[in-house]
Formats: structure tokens, C-alpha cells, sequence
């Protein structure tokens, strides 16, 4: 009776061993996923596109960076009442600050194009500056 008992406690010391290392296999085989170079999902090869964080610009900041289809966020200490401009719409497309019930939305551009453009912004007291936005492919 006691042998029967050890030989039980191995057999489920061994089922459980088993039994842990095919559910480890299993997910490291359900983790394992082959890449594409294309940028399709298994919903039928359709093309998926990820959202960049936007090109943040600090207050006072003169130049800044960006690629094509990036958004810039342009950071202000008084958002409301400030406006921008830019002296080439082909490279960047302006957004001006805005609230939307509670929320508040900084000003700020969509870069269109390669090229340079310059935003000015003019703060609620009439003062201003300008950024000098690059924009690469």
C-alpha cells in the first residue's frame, strides 16, 4: 500500500510537470508570429496605418521637425485666443485652437508636403513668433 502511494505521488508530480510544459510550448507557439513587409492584418490583407504621437512644439520654441502626415502640436500657455498662420499652405495645413464643450485643443498643422513653411503664432496679448517647420518625405 505505501509503494502504491509513493508511485501515485510521482505519477502526479510528472502529470502536472507534463502538463506545465505543454502549456508553456503552447504559448510560446501561439506567441511566435511571422512578419510582413506589407502592412495588412488577418481581416483580409486590408492595409492598416498606425498613429504617430504628434510633433509637440513648446512655447517659445522656433524650429521644429516633422514628415509628411504628421500633425504638430503647438503648446501655449493661453490657448484660447491664440491664433496661427503659415506663409505656405502646400507644405502645412493649419488647425487653430479651439474648445469642444470641456475639452480645449491646442493650435497646430498638418504637415502636407515636403519643404519649409514658417507658422506664426499670435498669442491673445498681440505678441508673437515664429516657427520654422521643416517638413520631410
Amino acid at each position: 500500500m505505501w509503494r502504491m502511494r509513493i508511485n501515485m505521488q510521482k505519477l502526479s508530480v510528472r502529470g502536472v510537470t507534463l502538463g506545465a510544459a505543454v502549456l508553456l510550448g503552447a504559448g510560446m507557439v501561439a506567441g511566435c508570429s511571422s512578419s510582413s513587409d506589407d502592412a495588412s492584418d488577418e481581416t483580409g490583407g486590408e492595409e492598416t496605418t498606425q498613429v504617430l504621437p504628434p510633433v509637440i512644439v513648446e512655447p517659445g520654441q522656433t524650429e521644429a521637425t516633422a514628415k509628411v502626415g504628421d500633425f504638430i502640436d503647438i503648446v501655449v500657455d493661453e490657448v484660447l485666443g491664440t491664433t496661427i498662420s503659415t506663409d505656405n499652405s502646400d507644405v502645412l495645413e493649419i488647425y487653430q485652437a479651439r474648445q469642444d464643450g470641456d475639452a480645449i485643443f491646442n493650435p497646430g498643422a498638418k504637415a502636407l508636403a515636403a519643404g519649409d513653411a514658417t507658422i506664426t503664432v499670435t498669442l491673445p496679448d498681440n505678441t508673437g513668433y515664429d516657427i520654422a517647420v521643416t517638413v520631410t518625405e
